[in-house]
């Protein structure tokens, strides 16, 4: 009996041994077979093993995100008949590849293995090895531990990750036990974000001595900077690893960006007592608004590896800098492209390119593809459809739209103040850029939203309604992406009419000066629709921009010059678009770029409607109005916990606090009563379905027919 326990601990102790130095440790001894080639590059072409020989490959792909409403992508909460269905739609697309930034769970992986076992036509792979946020961001250096080491470090998990051999817990680099093999599926892998600039000039200031490496199948030219020699040693320490442990190679490359990339000038200014050198109009089409270049070109390849290729990250609408390449094609993203391409003796890849049905604006362009923000879905689909023509007559290997889907826990720059961050994944923030770029949406409401803004009242009932008098009533509802109303006109009256709303108690007035209404409580909000037009204002007081950039779009302080709390001014809710100019360079100060976000578009928002409009704010229809509010339009930090802004002037700056109710008033009268509506939080118990955009149809019409 000793003896049978004694082998029973020894067998247990065997296996987690065995677990640990082959999956955990990845422990492997050199192997001497002849390496095989799985993807490599050739002139401008990207090429891929398909068994029996090799074929190019035109890159048709999706970058999909981690993350689904109510999860941050380090939960890892998608499983795998998710990531499966969502492959069956991406090939349905006419997609030939997808791509990931980082490594996911393991659940992605086997749906992909299983995918393509069961499919003739293959879906590849592009796998991304990337650093956190606060590596990339913080005081780090390029050759600094946490920032070196580690992307040495991922670079191994990725490519045993791909050869299904490792296990990974909890950690924000993966999650699982790894045992599906899909490296013959494979395009390449990809190291790095968007670096910032001021990393890469710290570290060629730092270790002005590193920049010669000589690899086993990567080095360095003599152009070579230290931040490049870096990306040297990541890029061939990957490359050898794959080969000396699984006998195979791949196409590697590092990220780049318009920020960052090798063509154009960085300008020479000279600043003296006695001179300064302007930038004029005239020789700002010489310029070119990047501090420092990252050039994979100072990079080659030898011992029978030939796997380099350029990659990019890059949308038509920024920086504002490609404007200046407009003159002699007249299309600034193919004349941008085209200068890569010719810079390049490897294939330039697209490894995002990327369009937003978001309502909120970040980036406007006066090109044929469109601003950031703000387009139909008609309109996302045909930007991302001209876009990827444009990558390809340029001459570039491919490109893959960002995202596939939406992602709720995504920020961007010019709302990332108002929103309460931690929070952010438990509602859609419709205002934020960054979380309409995919093809797949979810909408609110298990299956069906609570309302449509399309004149059909049939979702409306009794218990919404809070106000009813002889001339109007007024209903009210909400999810995780708006506040809805419906007002029922009862008789047909042509004359503007005005909805003011009461969010908090720290400001607000009882007088709107400029329309003569008066309220019977502090106000904060007023809407006025007046046919098909409409508008959103905000009290002055609470006006965010104001108080948060006041100094930037004013000239004045205005935590020390500030309106008054009862002021009975109402303004534009206004996005910023483009910060105040203040370079000393220039002898052109630029006026900040403002878009009134509060303005209201007329038109039917079911998506089972022919005249769907996706950016539409208000319907009418037999004298019935709805409309739907965005949460964040009305300066929710957080609805999901019914968080709202508090006095800005009092805190410095955006802080918050619980509301548990709100005021809501109609009337075509001066005189108007407001009414009690009771808020409904829902913490994490977020709910959703999933719906393809319209731009997914307008991309799959275009790709299946391109070969």
């Amino acid at each position: 009996m000793k003896k049978f326990i004694i082998l029973i601990f020894v067998l247990i102790g065997s296996y987690f041994l065995f677990d640990l130095v082959y999956y955990r440790w990845s422990f492997f001894v050199p192997n001497v077979k002849e390496t095989k080639i799985i993807s490599y590059t050739e002139s401008n072409k990207m090429m891929i093993s398909t068994g029996e020989k090799y074929e190019p490959i035109t890159v048709k792909g999706v970058n999909i995100g981690g993350s689904i409403p109510g999860h941050y992508v380090t939960d890892y909460a998608i499983p795998y008949e998710t990531y499966y269905s969502w492959f069956e739609k991406i090939q349905e697309l006419g997609s030939n590849t997808v791509r990931l930034n980082t490594i996911f769970n393991d659940e992605f992986y086997n749906a992909l293995y299983d995918f393509n076992v069961e499919h003739e036509e293959k879906l590849y792979l592009i796998q991304g090895i990337n650093l956190d946020s606060y590596a990339l961001n913080s005081h780090n250096d390029g050759y600094s531990r946490s920032f070196y080491g580690e992307l040495m470090t991922r670079a191994e998990n990725a490519v045993d990750v791909i050869h299904g051999r490792k296990k990974m817990s909890l950690s924000n680099i993966g999650k699982g036990v790894y045992k599906k093999n899909i490296s013959e599926y494979l395009l390449g892998y990809v190291v790095g974000s968007e670096w910032m600039d001021d990393t890469i000039i710290y570290t060629n200031n730092k270790y002005k001595n590193k920049t010669s490496y000589e690899g086993d199948f990567i080095s360095t030219t003599k152009e070579a900077t230290a931040f490049e020699t870096m990306l040297a040693k990541v890029l061939d320490h990957l490359v050898t690893y794959e080969t000396k442990k699984y006998n195979e190679q791949h196409s590697v490359s590092f990220i780049n960006s318009p920020t960052t990339d090798p063509v154009g000038d960085i300008p020479i200014i000279k600043e003296t007592e006695e001179e300064i050198t302007y930038l004029t109009p005239e020789n700002l089409k010489f310029f070119y608004h990047k501090l420092i270049k990252l050039d994979i070109e100072h990079l080659t390849s030898h011992d029978g590896y030939n796997g380099l290729f350029a990659a990019y990250n890059i949308s038509s609408y920024y920086p504002n800098y490609l404007s200046y390449e407009k003159e002699e094609y007249n299309d600034t993203y193919f004349a941008y492209l085209l200068k890569l391409n010719n810079h390049h003796d490897m294939p330039v890849l697209v490894t995002e390119f990327a369009y937003s049905t978001s309502r909120g604006v970040s980036s406007l362009s006066d090109d044929r593809y469109g601003n950031f923000g703000g387009m139909t879905e008609e309109e996302q689909g045909e930007a991302l459809v001209n876009a990827y023509h444009t990558i390809i007559e340029t001459g570039s290997a491919g490109g893959l739209i960002a995202t596939w889907q939406d992602e709720w826990d995504k920020r961007s720059w010019n709302t990332i103040e108002k929103i309460d961050i931690p929070e952010t994944m438990n509602w859609n923030d419709v205002q934020t850029t960054n979380q309409g770029l995919g093809l797949l949406t979810f909408d609110p409401g298990k299956e069906k939203s609570v309302c449509y803004v399309d004149g059909d009242i049939s979702e409306w009932s009794e218990k919404d309604k809070i106000s009813d008098t002889d001339e109007l009533s007024l209903s009210v509802k909400q999810d995780e992406k708006y506040l809805y109303l419906m007002i029922d006109k009862k008789r047909n009256r042509q004359e503007p009419l005005y909805i003011p709303i009461d969010i908090t108690s720290k400001s607000g007035t009882k007088f709107a000066e400029y329309y003569n209404l008066k309220f019977d409580r502090d106000v904060d909000f007023l809407i006025v629709l007046d046919n098909k037009e409409g508008n959103i204002l905000v009290q002055e007081y609470y006006n965010v921009l104001k108080a948060v950039d006041g100094y930037e779009l004013y000239g004045k302080n205005t935590y020390i010059d500030k309106p008054a709390k009862d002021s009975n001014k109402f303004e534009n809710i206004d996005l910023l678009i483009e910060p105040y100019s203040t370079n000393k360079y220039s002898r052109n100060y630029k006026q900040a770029t403002l878009v009134n976000t509060g303005h209201l578009t007329f038109g039917n928002g079911n998506p089972t409607s022919e005249n769907f409009n996706s950016q539409a704010d208000f319907f009418e229809k037999d004298d019935k109005i709805e409309i739907r509010i965005p949460w964040q339009i009305l300066n929710f930090s957080d609805p999901s916990s019914m968080m709202i802004h508090d006095d800005y002037y009092e805190n410095y700056g955006v802080d918050s606090y619980r509301i548990d109710e709100l005021f809501i008033g109609s009337s075509f009268s001066s005189n108007i009563d407001l009414s009690t509506y009771k808020l409904k939080s829902w913490g994490e118990k977020t709910t959703y379905h999933e719906r393809l955009k319209k731009s997914y149809d307008i991309v799959k019409n275009d790709w299946r027919n391109i070969r």
